[in-house]
C-alpha cells in the first residue's frame, strides 16, 4: 500500500511541476496591454511642451515580437516620431522600441513586428522603467511623455489567493487516489 501511495504522490508532484511550468511560461509570453498619460514634462535637461497632453495604449506580445500602439496628442505641433524609451520618471533614456516613426497629427495607431522578445519582456516586467515619448520639431527631445503602467482593462484570469498550480493539481490527484481511482504505472520485468 505504501508503494502505491508513494507512486501516486510522485506522479502528483511530477504532473504538478509540469503544469506549473506550462502556466508560468504561458504567463510570461502572454500579450500585455500597458497605458501612459502623456504630458509636457521635463526630460532630463530638456523641457517638454507645457500645453501638451495625450495618451498611449501599448500592446506587447513577446511571443510574436509585435508591439501595437494607440496614441493621441493634443495642443502640440505635428508629431515627427514616437518611441518607447528606457528610463524612470524624469530621466532621459535611449529609444528601445520605435512606434510611429512616419509622424502624425492628433492620433496614430499601428503595429510593428519583429521586436526583440527580451526587450518586450523587460517592459512587461517593469513598465514604470519605460516611457512613451512623442517628438515634435519644436521639442525634438520630446514634446510629451508618460511612464508606462498596467492597463485598467479587467483581468479575466481566475486565481485563488495563496495557492499554486502545483498545490492544486497535487491535491486533486491525491483526492482522486484516496477516493479509489487508481493510477498505475506498468512495470516491465
Amino acid at each position: 500500500m505504501r508503494t502505491r501511495f508513494g507512486t501516486h504522490l510522485a506522479l502528483a508532484i511530477t504532473l504538478g511541476l509540469l503544469a506549473s511550468l506550462s502556466v508560468v511560461s504561458g504567463a510570461l509570453a502572454a500579450e500585455t496591454t500597458l497605458t501612459a498619460t502623456l504630458a509636457g514634462v521635463t526630460e532630463g535637461d530638456n523641457p517638454g511642451d507645457p500645453d501638451g497632453s495625450g495618451s498611449a495604449t501599448i500592446t506587447l506580445d513577446p511571443e510574436t515580437g509585435e508591439v501595437c500602439w494607440e496614441l493621441t496628442a493634443e495642443d502640440i505641433m505635428a508629431v515627427g516620431q514616437s518611441h518607447i524609451h528606457t528610463g524612470a520618471a524624469g530621466v532621459s533614456g535611449g529609444v528601445l522600441i520605435p512606434l510611429d516613426v512616419d509622424g502624425f497629427d492628433g492620433s496614430s495607431e499601428g503595429c510593428i513586428e519583429d521586436q526583440d522578445a527580451a526587450a518586450i519582456e523587460s517592459i512587461i516586467a517593469n513598465p514604470s522603467g519605460f516611457y512613451v515619448n512623442l517628438h515634435t520639431s519644436d521639442f525634438q527631445a520630446g514634446a510629451i511623455r508618460g511612464q508606462l503602467a498596467g492597463s485598467t482593462q479587467p483581468n479575466t484570469a481566475v486565481s485563488v489567493p495563496g495557492t499554486s498550480p502545483l498545490l492544486l493539481l497535487g491535491a486533486v490527484l491525491l483526492a482522486l487516489s484516496a477516493a479509489g481511482l487508481r493510477f498505475s504505472l506498468a512495470r516491465r520485468g
